[in-house]
């Protein structure tokens, strides 16, 4: 119990003074290069279960499009999603969904607005993706009493804020590498992180954590964004390294990836999501091929959640494209509604809504392919507010596919706070 309590105080403290994907947001790419158009099989979509009592809203706030973004395909998901809740599986306890969207345009003023229109809406839940501009919605509903279910928030705020849902465990991308590190017997990490603050600064205490407690020793070098050349920075720091840990947004990632093949050939490099491009590799000397990826979803276009994805949004996603965007609203918004179906809600309202997050059984998280969460607190001893301690690993092709997903249980024992 003791650990328990010193690892929140550490993670309160030290360990995330902002979120690592809104980090991601100010210097990533918009365009969703891996995705494609989804394939309309209804047989997949199940027996019709339409809601017919009175509607209840609910919000979703997404970066969505502005003249600098357009990540608006995560709207188009969670739509679908509540569409075919509606069509097939009676809303929220036989209640239709309607869904209120805002573009926080990945500007935080305008994401506080987005939050307090929900507010004033009255919805019964807010949901989003990974918002980078989680604090400043946070700062709003939760005061308000308004659940707000995302699929990943790793804020200080986001992680022990009252009535705040991380439905998977946005902490994973660290720990699914320093176990891996561990069973392959590796003993110097070197991480390349992206050189902005909301990156590098996770990377340097959760990663020291993680890694630490695997027994792997673990630094650090935060490169610029827009640095073309890492050779001479990447050569200089990995005299001792067995192998490498790289976290940013593809861009970056590539030209990591280059200079770490160019100053150490055959090392294992394990790496986040973002990183990967499918098509984008064609400069890294044999692309992608072998590097271990930290993931969140699983989506595999041959398993049965990524077949029912793809029904859906040709159904009902109104052009939205399969991939990382679109699941990203899709996912956490078909999970919280069957979540609250599990907890048996009949009146979804804020305050029931709430209880049931808390209350509800483990439920599968979509496109995981057996992940389960469980809002009750107790899934991992850095915050009560994750709902889910596992993630995924997969390997990446030449190209830039991910293939051979695989679900990691995470050690807790990751995330004991270091002896004094």
């Amino acid at each position: 119990m003791q650990k328990i309590k010193r690892g929140r105080r550490l993670l309160a403290t030290a360990v995330l003074s902002a979120a690592l994907t809104a980090g991601m947001v100010a210097c990533s790419s918009d365009d969703d290069d891996s995705a494609a158009n989804p394939t309309a099989d209804e047989s997949v979509l199940g027996t019709p279960n339409k809601a017919t009592g009175s509607p209840v809203t609910i919000g979703f706030i997404s970066e969505g499009k502005s003249q600098t973004i357009d990540v608006s395909d995560e709207i188009r998901g969670a739509e679908a999603a509540a569409k075919y809740a509606n069509e097939y599986l009676g809303g929220i306890g036989g209640h239709p969904i309607e869904v209120k969207a805002c573009h926080a345009q990945a500007q935080p003023a305008i994401a506080t607005d987005c939050a307090n229109q929900m507010v004033q809406a009255k919805v019964g839940a807010v949901v989003g993706p990974q918002p980078g501009e989680l604090d400043n919605i946070v700062d709003v509903l939760s005061p308000a009493k308004v659940p707000l279910v995302v699929q990943s928030g790793v804020t200080q705020k986001g992680l022990t804020a009252p009535g705040v849902f991380s439905l998977t465990n946005g902490t994973a991308y660290f720990a699914i590498a320093a176990m891996q590190a561990k069973e392959e017997n590796l003993k110097n990490t070197t991480a390349i992180s992206i050189g902005v603050p909301a990156a590098e600064g996770p990377t340097r205490q959760l990663g020291a954590l993680t890694f630490g407690n695997s027994g792997v020793d673990f630094k650090v070098v935060g490169i610029a964004p827009g640095t073309a050349d890492m050779t001479p920075q990447i050569t200089a720091a990995s005299a001792d390294a067995d192998n490498f840990f790289v976290i940013g947004n593809d861009s970056f990632c590539t030209s990591a990836f280059k200079a770490i093949r160019t100053a150490k050939q055959n090392v294992p490099i394990f790496a986040i999501d973002r990183c990967i491009t499918v098509g984008g590799g064609n400069s890294i000397p044999n692309g992608y091929e072998g590097i271990d990826v930290s993931t969140t979803l699983n989506l595999d276009p041959e398993e049965p959640d990524s077949k029912l994805y793809s029904a859906v949004l040709a159904k009902y996603g109104d052009g939205a494209k399969f991939g990382a965007l679109s699941s990203a609203g899709y996912a956490p918004m078909l999970a919280m509604v069957k979540a609250l179906n599990a907890a048996k809600v009949t009146d979804p309202t804020q305050e029931t809504i709430m209880a049931a997050m808390k209350t509800a059984p483990a439920t599968e998280y979509p496109l995981t392919n057996g992940i389960m969460f469980q809002c009750d607190g107790k899934q991992i001893p850095l915050s009560p507010n994750i709902c889910s301690a596992d993630g995924i690993r997969a390997t990446a092709k030449k190209n830039g596919e991910l293939t051979d997903f695989k679900q990691v249980a995470i050690d807790p024992a990751l995330y004991a706070a270091p002896k004094p």
